[in-house]
């Protein structure tokens, strides 16, 4: 992709150009050399500048979205050059959350793979907007994971529902509310634990943010202690010295009783969302649509 493109793109999402050209390795006065030359070539201005920063123009508004598809495809095309170059065999580059690769991925890849034993996978693990960002730039073929309510149309992807999954509330089995009884109101006095939560990085892929702030205003967010883990093992781990409270899939409960974690009986209604499969909106590799039909028949059969 063009160099000034790129830097363009860093520094509309930093919205800052020191911290854009510490990041990109440059100095301040060459960052700002180059987005006036990209300026004076599409002849437009692209920023206004504050005493805070740097916001866009609504030229620079449109450029955005352009730069990011540019982006997008160029990485997929070099992504696809370094497979061909190396000459490997026919790979599938996945996503999945650690859920349901416990649920269903594991045993439709095992399925699949009997059947396809020349296949490689490349499986990444991850919070769904993480994932939905290695989908567009074509690090991933696929991912599984809950619908993404609010995301942007320029995503350009397709999404097939799997199921209807159920959010529970896990704790240890030595947790006080499960002496005491549970209620929205005696929750939030204890602190709550978040598996793999979505990354300020990320936003620029919700175009509607009201879900999201929906989410966080009825797990009370601001209000209370948060302890944002990365890994599903440690979050167990911090389930078992902690007294959080884990909100997560109520399929996994049969998974969490071997560590003795629990949910908690819940008397308000559980809070549902789909779980699918996201894939650009273009035709799928041959052998990524056999492994993406594999999916949608283990469920089915399930």
């Amino acid at each position: 992709m063009d160099k000034l493109y790129s830097q363009f793109l860093t520094t509309a999402q930093l919205g800052n150009i020191s911290q854009a050209a510490e990041l990109l390795g440059l100095s301040q006065p060459s960052l700002t050399n180059n987005i006036k030359k990209l300026e004076q070539q599409l002849d437009v201005p692209l920023f206004i500048r504050r005493s805070k920063g740097v916001e866009l123009t609504e030229f620079g508004q449109l450029v955005k979205v352009q730069a990011q598809e540019m982006q997008r495809r160029h990485d997929s095309m070099v992504h696809q050059l370094a497979d061909m170059k190396a000459r490997k065999t026919e790979k599938i580059k996945m996503g999945t959350g650690d859920a349901w690769w416990e649920v269903f991925v594991k045993h439709s890849l095992q399925h699949y793979n009997q059947s396809h034993p020349g296949i490689s996978f490349q499986i990444e693990f991850g919070n769904h907007l993480k994932l939905m960002d290695m989908l567009i730039h074509g690090h991933i073929d696929l991912f599984i994971g809950h619908e993404i309510e609010g995301l942007s149309r320029r995503c350009h992807v397709l999404f097939t529902p799997l199921l209807q999954d159920e959010e529970a509330l896990f704790v240890h089995r030595s947790h006080p509310l499960l002496l005491q009884g549970f209620t929205p109101e005696t929750a939030a006095l204890y602190p709550l634990l978040l598996v793999t939560p979505d990354h300020d990085i990320h936003q620029h892929l919700i175009e509607n943010p009201q879900p999201k702030l929906m989410e966080k205003e009825r797990k009370q967010i601001a209000e209370r202690m948060v302890y944002e883990i990365q890994s599903l093992a440690a979050s167990l781990d911090m389930l078992a010295i902690t007294k959080a409270i884990m909100p997560y899939s109520n399929s996994m409960a049969d998974y969490f009783a071997q560590f003795d974690i629990v949910a908690l009986p819940n008397p308000a209604a559980p809070q549902k969302g789909n779980v699918g499969i996201y894939h650009l909106n273009d035709p799928l590799p041959a052998h990524v649509q056999a492994f993406k039909q594999t999916l949608v028949g283990f469920r089915t059969e399930g």
